[in-house]
């Protein structure tokens, strides 16, 4: 059966059996469009539009447009979508230098997102960048968060597609970095523990329950071929706990923790909320489920940092304005855009303390608006953060006084806006003037341990000698929680 696919300009043909799912299909073509709710029919990201033809599974509107998670094949089809383009954050904010020693040849940095993946072609003899670039996960069809795609692993046939598809997508990055001209002799991977585990082919199944246990977190290396991918070595870097991944390991070899004299917090702000707070050489960490209202996931105009997505709001002769990524027309909001536009309605009051709208909906753009159900989610997530903050400076006996900076990692961190994100709560407001962002340090703290042997074994060093904090149990965590919950 022929299946043709219209996005834009781009048309994809391909065959498929009766019964196959369109989402995977598409997924398998190289057709991107969100699934965040892992395809279960609940988000209504994956909308697509019958042109012609018959799918089963599910019963197009008046429009002919379906959720793509639901629909099955009953035939040749024709159909349309709206894709996600975009890639992920390849800027780094501050960072050491490596102490490179003149080695021969080419090695390759990957930071493995949840969202994204990003990577860059490096010459090892003196640690030049000599290119980056970035894509999409492609395993965002089975979910935008680590739970959506551990649970999907308990179909082993899942994990394999998701092992296969970041794989493949990463040997994709090595070929556009290198051109096929060169063979790098070995890639340095970083990402949190449940990317690292699908990137090897390891079950993440028993990090989403209790007692959260993984099956590594040591530094691991192997033979890329295996892996498809065109490089000698792969490395993958070493994580701290179950949630509490390499990307954080390589977030604190970035901003050189283990010879840092200040008193420093760093924060992933993220769905999964990753912490690390460094006083008088002692490194305490945590994780805190913020849930994904803050990469767009359950917000009902939400989308992730791609083309469209609007990721500023200011107010300018008493009108609110906007910017968008890739100065696109706004087909949605990402969650720097979020926390900028909640900060904006507080000030106005449109939103209250308890986080009430007297408008059911608050529009931006004819089609993209904030609801109250996003505020609520906003709260969560916001709440989960700052509570988390503030219960590892409890641990360690440290007021907000006493912290020199506050580094924000990621994509959201490198965007956000810092007073934005302390007028919401997001941050502690005694932080906002301390904060900092580092950019990718996943990706530059894989850099680091590429390209520096020093940097390597100091990866390892740090993610042995961190304390883990179980925030479950912790009274502060809780206090400050349900306080953070107003604004």
């Amino acid at each position: 059966m022929k299946i043709t696919v219209f996005s834009g300009k781009k048309i994809v043909t391909f065959e498929a059996e009766r019964g196959d799912n369109l989402l995977r299909l598409f997924s398998a073509h190289s057709v991107h469009i969100p699934a965040r709710c892992g395809g279960n029919g609940k988000c209504g990201k994956c909308k697509a539009q019958l042109l012609s033809g018959r799918i089963s599974g599910t019963q197009p509107d008046e429009k002919g447009e379906f959720l793509a998670c639901l629909a099955r094949v009953e035939g040749d089809c024709s159909i349309s979508v709206r894709e996600e383009s975009g890639g992920g954050l390849q800027e780094f904010g501050f960072a050491r230098l490596p102490r490179c020693c003149g080695e021969e040849g080419y090695g390759i940095a990957l930071d493995v997102g949840t969202t994204t993946l990003a990577a860059c072609l490096v010459r090892l003899g003196d640690g030049k960048i000599l290119s980056k670039t970035s894509c999409l996960n492609p395993q965002a069809v089975f979910g935008s968060d680590v739970i959506s795609r551990i649970q999907a692993c308990a179909d082993k046939n899942n994990l394999r597609e998701l092992h296969r598809s970041v794989t493949a997508a990463s040997a994709q990055l090595v070929q556009t970095l290198t051109k096929g001209k060169i063979r790098p002799k070995r890639m340095t991977v970083a990402g949190n523990a449940t990317m690292l585990h699908l990137f090897c082919g390891e079950d993440p199944s028993s990090i989403g329950v209790y007692p959260f246990r993984t099956v590594f977190t040591e530094e691991r290396e192997y033979g890329a071929d295996s892996f498809g991918i065109p490089c000698d070595k792969l490395i993958l870097m070493p994580s701290v706990s179950a949630y509490v991944g390499a990307d954080i390991t390589a977030d604190m070899l970035a901003a050189d923790f283990l010879h840092s004299g200040e008193t420093v917090l760093l924060a992933d702000i993220g769905t999964n909320g990753e912490m690390a707070f460094l006083s008088g050489g002692k490194i305490l960490c945590t994780s805190t489920a913020a849930g994904p209202a803050l990469e767009g996931a359950c917000i009902e105009c939400g989308m992730g940092g791609v083309d469209g997505a609007i990721d500023r709001v200011y107010r300018e002769n008493g009108a609110l304005r906007v910017t968008t990524i890739g100065n696109a027309a706004p087909v949605g909001i990402c969650g720097c855009g979020l926390v900028d536009l909640v900060a904006r309605l507080l000030e106005e009051g449109a939103i209250d303390e308890t986080g009430y709208m007297e408008e059911e909906k608050y529009y931006l753009t004819d089609k993209v608006y904030l609801s109250q159900a996003d505020v609520r989610q906003f709260q969560l997530a916001k709440s989960a953060i700052r509570a988390g903050m503030l219960a590892l400076l409890h641990r360690a006996g440290i007021s907000e006084e006493g912290v020199d900076r506050l580094i924000i990692a990621g994509g959201l961190g490198y965007y956000i806006d810092p007073a934005s994100a302390a007028k919401t709560g997001l941050i502690p407001e005694k932080l906002k003037d301390r904060a900092q962002a580092l950019g990718n340090g996943s990706l530059y703290g894989a850099y680091l341990a590429l390209t520096d042997k020093s940097c390597r074994e100091e990866a390892i060093r740090i993610a042995s000698s961190c304390e883990v904090i179980d925030l479950s149990t912790d009274e502060t965590f809780t206090e400050q929680f349900m306080e953070g919950m107003y604004f």
